[in-house]
């Protein structure tokens, strides 16, 4: 009998270290996860360590982290890449813009078939050159420099404040900042862009505006009041506002430091060349090609949608949300260590049931 409770005791106690020793191996994890789902706070982030995407005002990922920021500070963003990227994804910051501040911030993915910088769909953004600072942002083949563009009367919204410079130069069809042709999306209508201060250069691509429209592109609706402002247009198209075949969009522009140039026919200031040649099946408006700095055009009637591009947008509309897939991650980790319990326990059940054998045939041997 004594021999029997000893087995008991020791069993409970082997059980109650074994159980501790899992708590212990497994709650870095536990804690990890945790740190993981709430993000690390950070105030930088360097372009050398991967693409960056903001998915949320004040929430960044890169590389399989996530950093939060404080939206009022912004989040500075620098480094030197050739194969990555920065993005904002669809419909963040609307209403509530995203600080960004470019501190020598170097991408040149032209070679790499990626977006420099993208601005999506019904995000806003707001991008600080610091000061003394030089950036430069060059796109491959159909995607834009600084890229914010206008599909379907979604646009991507940028407005760029500070004292240092930036260079944004676009591939083929596409704008050095705006619109791009690419393959979902064949018409690249620039989107929102307002330029206060700055030193800033804008390339297009072949067709594509040096500001505003990509190939088949209208302009979009382009306010430049403060800066120095050098914007030249690809073949046939506008140093600011439309691409080839596009029309001026919507331009305020008071801004006194502005040199822009047009190439093939194209406006310097205005539309693109051949804009009243558009494609078949789209409604041709005759405007009177524009000298004038302030261009007020009818806007187009957006393509129709291609079902690639629903399936895009749609699943551009419902991100999965980051928290949860962490919380996932936690669950994981705690259903593990319930298992792990649980083989524990079944693992002391059988210990128990030898003991009390053990105990048993001893007491049939010593009545």
């Amino acid at each position: 009998m004594i021999r029997g409770v000893a087995c008991l005791m020791q069993l409970n106690v082997k059980k109650t270290m074994s159980l501790l020793g899992i708590l212990l191996l497994m709650s870095p994890v536990l804690f990890s996860r945790m740190a993981m789902a709430e993000g690390q706070s950070t105030d930088s982030l360097n372009i050398e360590n991967g693409s960056i995407s903001i998915s949320e005002v004040g929430r960044a990922t890169q590389a399989g982290n996530t950093y939060t920021f404080s939206n009022d500070r912004g989040l500075r963003l620098t480094g030197t890449s050739d194969q990555y990227g920065v993005t904002v994804r669809y419909g963040v910051g609307t209403g509530n813009p995203v600080n960004l501040k470019l501190d020598n911030l170097q991408i040149d993915t032209s070679k790499n078939d990626l977006c420099a910088f993208s601005i999506l769909e019904n995000a806003s953004v707001v991008i600080e050159l610091m000061d003394g600072t030089d950036n430069r942002l060059t796109s491959a083949d159909y995607f834009a420099g600084l890229q914010a563009q206008n599909l379907g009367g979604k646009a991507g919204e940028v407005r760029i404040t500070g004292t240092g410079s930036l260079t944004s130069t676009g591939g083929r069809g596409s704008a050095g900042i705006g619109g791009a042709q690419n393959i979902t999306h064949w018409y690249g209508t620039g989107g929102n862009i307002s330029i206060d201060s700055g030193t800033i250069t804008a390339t297009g691509g072949e067709e594509g505006a040096g500001i505003g429209g990509g190939y088949k592109g209208d302009g979009g609706v382009i306010r430049i009041s403060g800066g120095t402002v050098t914007a030249q247009g690809g073949k046939n198209a506008a140093g600011i506002g439309g691409g080839h075949y596009g029309l001026a969009g919507s331009l305020d522009i008071t801004a006194e430091n502005i040199t822009a140039q047009g190439s093939d026919g194209a406006d310097s200031i205005g539309n693109g060349a051949d804009y009243t040649e558009k494609n078949a099946g789209e409604t041709v408006i005759e405007v009177q090609q524009s000298t004038d700095v302030k261009v007020d055009a009818v806007p187009t009637a957006p393509p129709a949608q291609t079902a690639p591009q629903k399936q895009e947008e749609a699943s551009q509309e419902n991100p999965a949300p980051v928290k949860k897939a962490k919380a996932g991650n936690i669950l994981l980790s705690f259903g593990l260590l319930l298992l792990l319990m649980g083989a524990e326990l079944g693992l002391c059940k059988r210990m128990e049931k030898h003991c009390a054998e053990d105990e048993s045939s001893q007491g049939y041997r010593n009545p």
